[in-house]
C-alpha cells in the first residue's frame, strides 16, 4: 500500500514535471502552475491553478478542487486515492515505495497519529455544518496551523458504541469545503447514525453531508462510503459484515454516483438483498435535498419508494 506522506514529499523533488506529465504543458505564475483543465474543454489558461509544492489545485471556473497531488491524479483519473497514489507510483519512478519493513514503521507511526488527532479533537461548531445545515453526529473538531478543520473518523467495522469504534483513518474538512484523507480510504467508512442504531436496514451513502443528511431524516443505519469509487468496496465489507442485513445504496444525481450503484449490486448480487435510491431529479444529492425540502420531506421521500 502506497504511504501517501512519503508520496507528497517525494512529489517535492521534482513537482513541474509531474505536473506536465498529468495535465500538460502550462506556465509557472508565482507559486502556481497554470494550465487546462483535462477534464473539460478548456480554451484558455487562467482558471486552472495547480500549487506547485503541493499539487493543491482548483478550477475557479467550475469549482473542482483538490488538496494536494494525489487528490490532482484522482482527479485526472476519476478514480479514488488509493488508486490515485498507485498511478503516481507507477508514472514516476522516484516516487516508488519503500521496503515492507519502512512501510510497517510508516504505518504504526500513522495509527498512532490517527488516534492522537482523535482524542485532542473535540465536538465543536463548525462552518461546513452550518453551510450544509447538518449537526455534528459522531464527528468532532479540531484547530490545525490556524484552521478549524472537521475531523471525520473512520473505519472499517461497525461498532455499538463509540467506546467499541475501531477508528482506521481519519477525513478532514476546511470551513471552505476542501477535504483531505489521512490514510488510505479503501474499504473505510464514516457511522454517521447513532452506533447503536438496528442495523437489519443500513443505507450506503457517499461524503459525510449526504450521510448525515440521511441520518438526521430517518430511523436507518447509515454509512458514508467518502466517495463514490469506495461504494464497492464498503458494500462488500458490509455485505460480509451483515449477511442477513437489507443494503440501501443511496447514490448521488450524476454520472459517478450511477456508476457506484452498478459497481456495488454487482459486487454484492446474490449476496444480501441490495437496492438503490436517487434524490429527485432536481438535486444532486441527498444533502442538496435535505437543505431544500427539509427533513421531513426526506423522510417521506425515502418511505415512499420503500413502501411503494
Amino acid at each position: 500500500m502506497a504511504d501517501f506522506s512519503l508520496l507528497k514529499q517525494k512529489y517535492r523533488r521534482n513537482p513541474v514535471s509531474v505536473l506536465q506529465q498529468l495535465v500538460g504543458q502550462g506556465k509557472i505564475e508565482g507559486s502556481d502552475y497554470v494550465a487546462l483543465n483535462p477534464k473539460r474543454k478548456d480554451g484558455r489558461l487562467g482558471s486552472f491553478r495547480i500549487d506547485i509544492k503541493t499539487g493543491r489545485y482548483h478550477d475557479f471556473a467550475t469549482g473542482d478542487k483538490g488538496g494536494s497531488i494525489i487528490d490532482l491524479v484522482a482527479f485526472v483519473y476519476n478514480c479514488g486515492i488509493v488508486e490515485a497514489a498507485q498511478r503516481l507510483e507507477g508514472l514516476f519512478p522516484f516516487l516508488a515505495r519503500q521496503s515492507i519493513a519502512v512501510q510497517g514503521t510508516l504505518a504504526k507511526k500513522k495509527e498512532v497519529d490517527i488516534l492522537y488527532i482523535w482524542k485532542k479533537s473535540t465536538v465543536s461548531k463548525h462552518d461546513y455544518l452550518r453551510k450544509k445545515k447538518i449537526s455534528i453526529g459522531n464527528a468532532k473538531v479540531n484547530f490545525y496551523k490556524g484552521n478549524t478543520r472537521l475531523v471525520i473518523p473512520l473505519t472499517d467495522s461497525c461498532s455499538t458504541t463509540e467506546s467499541d469504534l475501531k477508528i482506521k483513518g481519519l477525513q478532514f474538512i476546511d470551513e471552505d469545503g476542501l477535504k483531505r484523507f489521512f490514510c488510505s480510504v479503501k474499504g473505510l467508512f464514516h457511522v454517521a447514525s447513532d452506533y447503536e442504531k438496528p442495523k437489519d436496514i443500513i443505507v450506503i451513502a457517499e461524503g459525510y453531508a449526504t450521510a448525515r443528511s440521511i441520518a438526521e431524516s430517518t430511523d436507518f443505519f447509515v454509512i458514508g462510503s467518502m466517495s463514490s469509487c469506495n461504494m464497492k468496496n464498503v458494500a462488500e465489507k458490509i455485505a460480509e459484515q451483515f449477511p442477513n442485513s437489507e443494503i440501501i445504496i443511496a447514490a448521488d444525481n450524476d454520472e459517478a454516483g450511477r456508476k457506484a450503484v452498478t459497481e456495488a449490486q454487482k459486487a454484492i448480487s446474490g449476496k444480501v438483498s441490495c437496492a438503490a435510491i436517487y434524490p429527485l431529479p432536481e438535486f444532486n444529492d441527498f444533502n442538496d435535498m435535505y437543505q431544500a425540502v427539509g427533513d421531513g420531506a426526506v423522510t417521506a421521500y425515502f418511505e415512499e419508494v420503500f413502501h411503494a
